[in-house]
């Protein structure tokens, strides 16, 4: 086991949505789950947060985990009670270390 995955203590779904035809020609969306994934989320800073803004982008936290996973922009991640939309997913090493994702939390309806 390497260093790092130590420091992921966090496991969160990654959740995609899905269209499907609702037959009279419209389309309903649903969200659901591709995978389980191992990380560590913290807080974004305010520089971060202010850069997010120069960019037109709003963050709120910044989720580390393997390069391996398969996470995109427009998914979302959730658990212990909350959700986070991805905003970006970066590979900072470019060596297929770990990733860096930027995410927004959101308050999703039916959830406490």
């Amino acid at each position: 086991m390497a260093l790092i995955d130590a420091l992921y203590i966090h496991s969160l779904a990654v959740t995609r949505k899905a269209r499907a035809s609702d037959g009279q020609g419209g389309w309903t969306e649903t969200w659901g789950t591709v995978a389980t994934i191992s990380g560590r989320i913290r807080p974004a800073s305010a520089n971060e947060r202010i850069l997010a803004r120069q960019q037109q982008a709003e963050i709120s936290h910044v989720f580390y985990c393997a390069a391996s996973v398969d996470v995109t922009r427009g998914d979302r991640l959730a658990g212990e009670g909350r959700t986070w939309d991805v905003i970006a997913v970066r590979e900072p090493s470019h060596a297929r270390h770990h990733l860096e994702i930027d995410c927004l939390e959101r308050q999703i309806e039916g959830q406490p």
